[in-house]
């Protein structure tokens, strides 16, 4: 089986996560592939998506939503997971701890990713922390990160990334041995 794993990023946090998970895949026995979602011409080859997007503006990027309208027929068919880097992740952000709850309850999920539950039914999302360089975002951005207490860094949790990879190529192996429980019986009632 080969997995795509699709990303969108302004900066690098998406395309290393992409890579990691990539890499724990095929350490888990699969074929990956990482592409940016605007490289690519065709899912054919590939049994299952992992798509990746930086969320900006609480948005995915415009290529995200274009990957999204181009291939939604196609990815309705196969097994996606999808993920997003942000401010904050489920596991850790950039802020303050006092600043954490007030925030992620203010958030919001983005349009794209609520048509695509619709859309997909996709198997999984999962939020995670990115890199904070300062001078990436706007001088508002940057001052409202540092009332907020959020220092520059790379706050991607390597171990939350690891647990959602290897927790999609289980799913995965429990869907390899489903078709070939499958395929196996089909063969053995066509010989009876």
């Amino acid at each position: 089986m080969t997995v795509l794993v699709a990303h969108a990023s302004a900066h690098t946090s998406i395309a290393g996560i992409a890579e990691h998970i990539a890499d724990r895949l095929m350490k888990s026995g699969y074929c990956a592939a990482v592409r940016p979602v605007d490289q690519i011409e065709s899912l054919a080859t590939y049994q299952a998506v992992v798509l990746g997007s930086a969320v900006h503006d609480q948005a995915w990027l415009p290529e995200t939503a274009a990957f999204l309208r181009r291939f939604g027929d196609d990815l309705a068919k196969i097994p996606v997971w999808l993920f997003s880097a942000r401010s904050l992740g489920d596991a850790i952000g950039f802020f303050d701890p006092n600043v954490t709850d007030p925030i992620a309850s203010a958030r919001r999920e983005s349009e794209a990713l609520t048509r695509s539950h619709e859309a997909l039914h996709f198997r999984d999302h999962r939020y995670f922390a990115g890199i904070h360089t300062r001078g990436a975002w706007s001088r508002l951005g940057d001052l409202f990160l540092k009332i907020c207490g959020a220092a520059p860094g790379d706050y991607r949790n390597w171990r939350d990334i690891n647990e959602w990879a290897m927790n999609i190529a289980r799913e995965l192996q429990g869907a390899d041995q489903h078709r070939e429980r499958r395929r196996l019986h089909v063969s053995v009632r066509g010989k009876a």
